[in-house]
């Protein structure tokens, strides 16, 4: 369980510091506050160490391919100032600490790793903005032979998706999060080669005439119906409601909220306030959920973070901000103003 990120000089992060919901984290915050590199740093460095769990130097490696910085150079990753300077980020996990540091003129190599961490964490697992099962056919084999400029959170995702089933019986709880996905989609999804299909009533619909969204869960029901989200593991969202009609965002924090209870810690960005709402008006004594709201200092240029464990909580929250500007417009329509 990922409990803490201790943030010097990492892209546009200056020094900041999160403690981490062991459940749902959302992270709200401006275009350009750092909310997807947050998730993919976390990401990497879980993967890495899940991947490689005695070479914590290849997390280098990681990092080149899921931000892909010119040249593969990792010390473009280091804030930009106008002189040399190091990044320093220090990951708490189950209590134990892992920092990374490398300098703004480093390669393709970490300068030192101190690691603590113990083998043994479950799959992370990273879903993009954009869907990728749609594309499956051919792209695993594209990637790893050809040099093709995709972020590898895209193959790692496809590369889930045809993760085998589990052996044995389906516990209850991922039976009951099953029915409530096929309930949405209105079926099972099936693979049949390198493409997938939503089975139904009515036959056999390709994912490339299935709806984005209805793709979305779908590939939720594989990541379950496969045991990817397990206890232990850990989901990475980047702006789950994209492409996904608001009025079926209540049953996917349903579900959500479902998985947290199940031991998958979850981070999700988003610019949704109905993401955001609804995971304040649905979590319950079962759930822990917190908000963190990034924003940037324009003075000191530098992103900071204010969180809590309330939608309210969470100042300073332009989504809110947003919303009143256009009632206040609407109510001065309203009355002439």
């Amino acid at each position: 369980m990922l409990e803490k990120v201790e943030l010097r000089n990492f892209t546009v992060f200056g020094n900041v510091d999160l403690e981490f919901s062991p459940g749902v984290n959302l992270i709200i915050g401006e275009n350009g506050t750092g909310k997807t590199h947050l998730l993919k740093l976390l990401y990497s460095v879980l993967e890495s160490k899940r991947a490689n769990p005695d070479s914590p130097f290849k997390i280098a490696d990681k990092l080149q391919k899921v931000f892909l910085p010119r040249d593969g150079q990792i010390g473009r990753l280091v804030k930009r100032v106008n002189k040399s300077s190091n990044c320093e980020t220090t990951i708490t996990r189950n209590g134990k600490k892992l920092k990374i540091e490398f300098s703004s003129h480093a390669k393709d190599s970490l300068n030192d790793v101190k690691d603590s961490w113990k083998n043994g964490h479950g799959l992370s697992v990273y879903i993009p903005v954009k869907e990728m099962l749609a594309n499956a056919p051919g792209f695993r084999s594209l990637y790893s032979h050809r040099e093709i400029h995709f972020e590898e959170v895209y193959y790692d995702i496809v590369d889930r998706a045809f993760v085998p089933i589990l052996k044995g019986p389906i516990s209850e709880d991922r039976k009951k999060l099953l029915d409530m996905i096929q309930t949405i989609i209105k079926g099972k999804v099936v693979q049949k080669g390198e493409q997938f299909f939503l089975k139904s009533q009515q036959g056999e619909l390709e994912f490339t005439l299935l709806a984005e969204g209805m793709r979305k869960f779908a590939l939720l029901w594989l990541l379950i119906q496969n045991g990817t989200l397990l206890e232990g593991s850990t989901l990475f969202w980047d702006e789950p409601e994209a492409n996904i009609n608001p009025s079926m965002i209540q049953t996917l924090v349903k579900i959500l909220l479902h998985l947290q209870a199940q031991g998958v810690q979850i981070f999700i960005a988003t610019h949704s306030y109905v993401v955001l709402k609804e995971f304040d008006l649905q979590k319950s004594a079962n759930n822990t959920v917190r908000f963190f709201a990034l924003s940037k200092d324009e003075k000191a240029g530098d992103i900071t973070c204010q969180s809590g464990d309330g939608y309210l909580s969470v100042i300073p929250n332009r989504i809110a901000d947003a919303y009143d500007e256009i009632y206040n417009k609407e109510m001065a329509r309203v009355l002439g103003e």
